[in-house]
């Protein structure tokens, strides 16, 4: 996408939605082929993080934002012995459209998608960071944040439980 195309080499679609919406979210999406979901990543018990699916080569992960309870945006992860909330902005859904190839796709926010990623590297949730991430998270900021602190582009992490 900041190419302003699609990147085939990346092989999955990645969508992101808050957890009250996670069956609807599932339904539109089976109304595209994509069905059965199943749960690819739950580092709570019964609240998983990531769902899965594929119609034909294409593989979709439904990714799931939770809130705290003064509506603050957060991803729950795995980090060492316990589990952490990486804060994420508000306006994580507030980016407008981008127009690749003749279709509109709705993007996160720029910085959300910076702390995304950092929150991933931080927190090694997803295992070691490759050199891919490194570089794409460069790109991000380079192009979206150039002139921020590298302090101020971190998601606040804090422990919610074991």
């Amino acid at each position: 996408m900041l190419s302003g195309r699609l990147d085939p080499s990346h092989g999955d679609l990645d969508l992101l939605t808050p957890r009250s919406q996670v069956e609807h979210r599932i339904q539109q999406l089976g109304e595209f082929g994509f069905a059965p979901f199943e749960v690819l990543y739950e580092p709570r018990p019964g609240l998983p993080l990531v769902y899965g699916s594929t119609r034909d080569e294409l593989a979709v992960e439904l990714s799931v934002l939770d809130y705290d309870s003064t509506g603050m945006p957060y991803f729950a992860l795995p980090a060492d012995a316990a589990v952490v909330a990486a804060a994420m902005p508000t306006s994580v859904f507030e980016w407008p459209p981008t127009i690749v190839g003749g279709v509109r796709i709705h993007t996160l926010s720029p910085l959300a998608l910076i702390q995304i990623r950092a929150g991933g590297m931080t927190t090694g949730a997803f295992g070691p960071t490759r050199s891919q991430d490194t570089t794409r998270q460069a790109r991000l900021i380079e192009t979206f944040s150039p002139d921020s602190e590298p302090t101020s582009l971190e998601p606040q992490i804090t422990t919610i439980g074991p």
